[in-house]
């Protein structure tokens, strides 16, 4: 089901999640995941799904 857009503040992430669907985007602790795209491209599993 589509979201709203969410991101990883952690070091080395590059993608923004919009699906909670998504694996690599549930993996987000918490204290590391912000609201918006934080200026990055669509996770891969995001687009497929």
């Amino acid at each position: 089901m589509k979201v709203a857009a969410y991101h990883s503040i952690k070091p080395g992430t590059r993608v923004h999640h919009n699906d909670n669907k998504c694996t690599e985007g549930n993996n987000i602790e918490s204290y590391n995941r912000r609201s918006g795209t934080g200026g990055h491209p669509l996770c891969d599993h995001c687009k497929r799904l």
